[in-house]
């Protein structure tokens, strides 16, 4: 066993030598991820469209109905169903929803005067306060506006806002744990896919052949590289989403890192599966896009998975990447421990012991 642990690990150094030297390599390696960073950074860190509410109509008076009519008109605001406090509440920490309006009992009817009369409530989470007190703001609008129609001057109509002690998920903090889940994928499947074809093209592997090196020491070696390097990409990302976005962790780094390396090493399984299997680079980009794609865009990367159809939020149970973004947002976002995500860790696991059984079995030296 020794042996075969000191051949691993002088074929990792050498690889990592190598790759160290090519500057090129590394730039586009660390390249990627960092732009789409940049990128959804910048977008999702300082950008507001519409706001979605949930209304809870307790008074059931005609007043309240009028202002919910006013409310929903145009773009402005849309409505979320939901069915108790407790669920709006946990849909304001995790970002679905931006704030609750709640009528209480009695809005809307008579006072001593005979007039309608009441307060509404806005409830939102401090990691949407801009929205909760834009909302308030339109809520106080309307208010003033009905308040006139109806007295002509006393505000007997008024308006409280709530704001939730347990801080919520930013836009920044979804879409930056989506793109950590990218990141996995891309030192995961496309590098591997692309340097082994490389090598077998060169015949450096073939050359390898020759030598004591084994099969299984051969794949072990490729993917303790990419981790190694991998963990350069995850460095700079957080280094930047902390500096550059003041990205807050809420979970433990131990948590995240554990599972994070994790993850990655699944993914290289896919890498290894798709350039041991190719016989050259053009086999292996078209399988590796065939496998990507699918992953982006079902797995909850960019786009949320409550926004999309259920039968593609079906579809995206099975694909390999989903359970890797869930599990990385409920530890950076929601501070779960590895225990309470152990669903998410036993689907990477059984993907990983698929995915390398069928890589060393498909493995071409050539």
């Amino acid at each position: 066993m020794s042996d075969y642990i000191r051949i691993v690990v002088a074929f990792t150094r050498a690889n990592l030598v190598r790759f160290m030297r090519d500057k090129t390599f590394i730039f586009f390696f660390l390249a990627l991820p960092v732009i789409f960073l940049v990128v959804f950074g910048m977008i999702h860190s300082n950008n507001f469209s519409g706001l979605n509410i949930a209304i809870f109509d307790k008074a059931e008076t005609e007043l309240s109905r009028k202002v919910t009519d006013i409310l929903l008109e145009g773009d402005m605001a849309e409505e979320v169903e939901v069915y108790n406090r407790e669920e709006a509440e946990e849909l304001m920490i995790s970002g679905e929803i931006h704030a609750t309006v709640v009528f209480p009992r009695g809005f809307g009817e008579p006072n001593e005067q005979g007039l309608p009369s009441g307060e509404v409530e806005v409830i939102y989470s401090m990691n949407s306060a801009r929205a909760g007190q834009m909302l308030t703001s339109i809520m106080d609008g309307i208010m003033m506006e009905l308040d006139r129609q109806v007295t002509g001057t006393t505000p007997i109509l008024t308006v409280r806002s709530e704001v939730l002690a347990q801080e919520g998920m930013t836009d920044f903090d979804y879409v930056f744990a989506g793109l950590l889940g990218y990141t996995v994928l891309t030192i995961g499947l496309m590098t591997m896919a692309n340097v082994i074809p490389t090598d077998k093209k060169t015949g450096a592997i073939r050359r390898l052949r020759a030598t004591i090196l084994t099969k299984s020491q051969l794949i072990l070696s490729y993917s303790i590289t990419f981790l190694l390097l991998g963990v350069l990409v995850f460095l700079l990302m957080i280094g930047l989403g902390i500096m550059v976005f003041d990205f807050q962790m809420r979970g433990s780094w131990l948590n995240f890192s554990i599972f994070t390396l994790f993850a990655t090493m699944m993914m290289l399984g896919f890498g290894l599966l798709v350039g041991g299997w190719a016989k050259n680079d053009v086999q292996a980009s078209a399988v590796a896009n065939a496998l990507m794609f699918p992953m982006m865009f079902l797995s909850g990367v960019f786009f949320p998975l409550f926004l999309m159809p259920s039968i593609m939020q079906r579809i995206a149970e099975f694909i390999p990447l989903t359970p890797v973004v869930e599990g990385i947002r409920l530890i950076i976002t929601e501070n779960y421990s590895l225990l309470e995500i152990m669903p998410q860790i036993g689907m990477v696991a059984a993907w990983a012991v698929v995915v390398y059984a069928f890589a060393i079995r498909m493995f071409r030296w050539e």
